[in-house]
């Protein structure tokens, strides 16, 4: 390029009106020539005291709207708009946290108060299913007995209204004067009954046995028994074959495992034949 071409370039670029490829040219030129960097200054001055002394001029409404239009267009591309989120009172948080503990709370007493009102309940129950088990195993006892005692007095009544029963009386001695009994016992079966009143209560350490005393004979020890708070008593017996002739029937209190012999007094007796 001829110098005057450089010159020309230095014009367009002091209003910066060169393309990029002009622009690269003049700078590599500018790089080696100093008489055009020199006059490159001067143009530049120039423009910026043209500039200040220039007088201001207001753009039109519709100018300065279409500019501020533009700007606010150019904006919203390049970031969108934050979204602002309010954020909770801490006073509200604070009450939402103390209601949600109060009610923590009273769900924890409500619950303590049911297990301890169920465990009551059921240790009530099972006292009361305790005292009605007693009860009905001493119901059962007693029914028990009873039937015992009906057997018994069935037993005894229809001992007594046999034809080949024999009935024997029994008399308190010095040892209970008081008391009474009789023996019954079938003469071909040996099957025999007793029954007494009036006998002294039975000590924890002894029971009331019976004998068979047979004449010319040893005593038969027979059946150990205790009597009931009237001081009854009714027992079966098998009348041992050696007894059933002319035997004396007594009864002694003996340790309360019996004896195999007499060792105590003889609280009831037959009369000796």
């Amino acid at each position: 390029m001829e110098h005057q071409e450089y010159q020309e370039l230095l014009a367009g670029q002091s209003v910066d009106a060169l393309d990029a490829s002009e622009a690269r040219v003049l700078e590599e030129h500018l790089a080696n020539c100093a008489e055009c960097r020199a006059e490159m200054i001067e143009l530049r001055n120039a423009g910026a005291l043209r500039a200040r002394a220039a007088t201001p001029v207001e753009p039109r409404a519709q100018v300065r709207d279409r500019i501020m239009a533009s700007i606010t267009e150019k904006a919203e591309h390049v970031r969108p708009a934050a979204k602002v989120i309010p954020l909770k009172s801490r006073a509200h948080l604070d009450i939402w946290t103390m209601g949600l503990r109060l009610a923590a709370g009273i769900a924890f007493v409500a619950l303590l108060v049911g297990v301890i009102v169920l465990w009551r309940r059921d240790v009530r129950m099972r006292q009361e299913i305790a005292e009605l088990s007693h009860q009905t195993n001493s119901q059962q006892r007693e029914l028990v007995r009873d039937r015992d005692v009906l057997g018994r007095q069935r037993e005894a009544l229809a001992l007594l209204n046999s034809p080949t029963a024999k009935k024997m009386a029994l008399a308190g001695m010095p040892a209970a004067q008081n008391a009474r009994g009789t023996f019954v016992y079938d003469q071909k079966t040996g099957k025999a009954i007793l029954m007494a009143d009036g006998l002294p209560a039975t000590p924890t350490d002894k029971a009331y046995e019976l004998w068979f005393i047979p004449k010319g004979h040893s005593p038969m020890a027979g059946r150990i028994f205790t009597v009931d708070a009237s001081g009854h008593a009714m027992l079966p017996e098998q009348m041992p074959s050696e007894a059933m002739e002319n035997a004396v029937i007594a009864i002694t209190l003996e340790p309360k495992k019996g004896s195999a012999v007499p060792t105590g007094a003889i609280y009831l007796s037959s009369p000796s034949s």
